[in-house]
């Protein structure tokens, strides 16, 4: 059977974690990744996320849809910001040439370190989210928020959210290849965007109808009658997990101190050539 949510069933280390350690350690992270404003830094917590989910799902992990989204993002952002970033001053030379689009002017080195590091961050923050939401079942991840006090139907919320995103995908896609089949034009780049509002009533619709049966299904369980609801499991934080967080707030507490004491790293004022780009710091 397929599987319409976002969690990976597996037995890995990431797997057997508290669900509260991941949370934080998806906070920690994003906190690191907007401390520094150096690719170096950023790109250590991009490789950390990709062997994290490497360590967690194998190569299950490059057919994710938060890995495609990485990748998609990748071009958007650094090819974005090269020709459009406000800050861009100094063109950058293609095998000794300078592309220029019009009415955007000249690729620039600072367009191009921001576009990088701007990626870096949200890449690396996405990647933690990807690990989290695929090793945390729905059920840890409903009883990790309401032993941390959060309202119990605010969890179920959360976790039914987070269930609906690939259901919608696949739908989405379902529409998608029943309008080919019916003989939507896809010739040109204007006609795909023409196909999204025939795509996007149905999958309204359907959500709607999804969201009306999911509600009495859960009225005659009598969901919410109780404020403390029972688990069919426990989570509990193993000393595995304690280190974890430990090394993990040692990290945050080490970045804290090497940004106040040598600041942001930021060279984009001090750009000359595409080395300039990954220094470490301003000579």
């Amino acid at each position: 059977m397929t599987n319409i949510s976002m969690y990976i069933p597996g037995n890995s280390f990431f797997h057997k974690c508290d669900s509260r350690v991941k949370m934080l350690l998806l906070v920690i992270v994003s906190i690191m990744a907007f401390l520094f404003h150096s690719p170096y830094v950023c790109g250590f917590l991009f490789l950390t996320g990709v062997v994290f989910n490497y360590m967690a799902l194998g190569s299950r992990m490059f057919r994710h849809m938060l890995t495609k989204m990485v990748i998609i993002m990748m071009f958007f952002l650094i090819i974005l910001h090269g020709f459009v970033n406000p800050r861009g001053e100094t063109p950058a030379l293609f095998f000794g040439k300078v592309i220029s689009l019009p009415f955007f002017g000249a690729y620039t080195l600072e367009g191009f370190y921001i576009g990088l590091v701007f990626w870096l961050r949200l890449s690396s923050i996405i990647l933690m989210a990807e690990l989290f939401v695929s090793t945390t079942s729905p059920s840890d991840l409903i009883n990790g928020l309401h032993k941390l006090g959060v309202p119990y139907n605010f969890c179920f919320m959360v976790s039914m959210s987070l269930q609906l995103i690939p259901i919608s995908v696949r739908e989405a896609t379902i529409i998608n290849s029943a309008q080919r089949a019916r003989g939507l034009p896809e010739k040109s780049i204007i006609d795909r965007f023409r196909g999204l509002l025939p795509m996007f009533v149905p999958l309204v619709v359907s959500s709607l109808e999804r969201m009306e049966k999911t509600s009495m299904a859960l009225e005659c369980r009598g969901f919410g009658n109780t404020n403390n609801p029972t688990n069919m499991s426990d989570i509990v934080i193993r000393k595995s997990d304690i280190a974890l967080v430990a090394v993990s707030v040692l990290l945050l507490v080490a970045s804290i101190v090497l940004r106040i004491r040598y600041g942001s790293l930021n060279v984009t004022d001090y750009l000359n050539s595409w080395s300039d780009c990954f220094r470490l710091g301003i000579r």
